[in-house]
């Protein structure tokens, strides 16, 4: 264990793990990883241990009682092996926490799969229609290429779920559990609300909007965070480690969810790239110069077939149905 790691630091980073550090432990524990690049990477290797576990709502362990344990245990070891000595208090102090650590765990790894049960959702090539009903009541309605996992039972001080794509969140509310939603790269923290989170892995950024309530988004590598009310969206630029707060601005982002597009003046390539994340279809634009032909439309809760119909009559377009998806051919506007 790094001689730069003392019990304070130890005690910030298992309530980090555990999700349960205040706005002042969270302003600690960034600027320690701010003073070493060796910070960061203690940091991943006790993410990567906790992660083990294959759960984060769990407490990970009493901080208080756990370095109570350590410092008796320091105590007879110095009785019966008198070369603990001869070393620093600090490098004894990180030999213990070590110990401790592990063996805290371990004991949790054991607790857990003998306790906690999971549910994993997946939605593949389409989004499931029927909502996802939780333990506490909250409904999740999953997009496609998105997977959600959650408990069975939500035991610990946070409602935790872990969520990959992209998923419209309609939460109970519990002020006394807060509901928290964690993404590869960012954290969602609310009371009860609903809005929408697009966290694809391989996106470069996490989007949350906000519908009603209040929800407060943080990057999983720093304190930083801003809160997201109605008309927000918050962004979180993963390769910059930034967080900007926008009014929402295009009402088809959740088009997915409600079933309804709205295009006015769109451009066609804007209206082709809408479409394909609603539906999760392939679509494409033969000849480049039709991408600024212009649609003025409504649609609400019609299939992808019909979308495209009412295009290619606007529009004069001609509609190809491939083995790769839809492509827009023709003289167009």
């Amino acid at each position: 264990m790094k001689e730069n790691i003392d019990d304070t630091t130890w005690g910030l980073i298992a309530k980090h793990l555990d999700n349960e550090l205040n706005n002042q432990e969270k302003v600690q524990l960034a600027q320690w990883l701010d003073e070493a690049t060796e910070n960061r990477k203690e940091l991943k290797n006790a993410e990567k241990i906790w992660h083990l576990s294959d759960q984060r709502e769990q407490r990970l362990f009493d901080t208080d009682y756990g370095w109570d344990a350590m410092k008796k245990r320091m105590d007879k070891s110095s009785q019966r092996k008198p070369f603990i000595k001869g070393l620093s208090l600090r490098y004894a102090m990180g030999i213990a926490a070590s110990i401790i650590l592990l063996a805290v765990i371990s004991f949790t790894i054991y607790w857990i799969v003998g306790n906690t049960q999971y549910v994993n959702v997946v939605a593949e090539n389409q989004k499931i229609t029927k909502p996802i009903v939780l333990p506490d009541g909250s409904r999740v309605f999953l997009n496609a290429h998105s997977s959600l996992r959650y408990p069975k039972a939500f035991r610990s001080k946070t409602r935790n779920v872990e969520l990959t794509g992209e998923a419209f969140f309609e939460v109970t509310k519990n002020p006394q559990q807060p509901f928290i939603i964690q993404t590869e790269k960012a954290r969602v923290k609310v009371l009860g609300t609903t809005f929408n989170v697009l966290a694809y892995n391989k996106s470069d950024s996490v989007q949350v909007l906000v519908e009603t309530g209040v929800v407060e988004l943080s990057s999983r590598l720093t304190a930083s965070a801003i809160r997201l009310t109605p008309g927000n969206t918050g962004v979180y630029y993963t390769q910059s480690n930034q967080l900007v707060l926008n009014k929402i601005s295009d009402v088809n982002t959740i088009a997915w969810k409600t079933n309804v597009l709205v295009f006015r003046n769109a451009n066609l390539d804007y209206v082709v790239q809408t479409l394909k994340k609603t539906f999760a279809q392939p679509i494409s634009i033969e000849d480049g110069r039709l991408k600024n032909c212009r649609l003025n439309a409504d649609f609400k809760n019609r299939d992808l077939g019909n979308i495209l119909e009412a295009i290619k009559e606007t529009l004069n377009l001609t509609v190809k149905k491939t083995d790769n998806g839809y492509v827009l051919t023709g003289p167009g506007c």
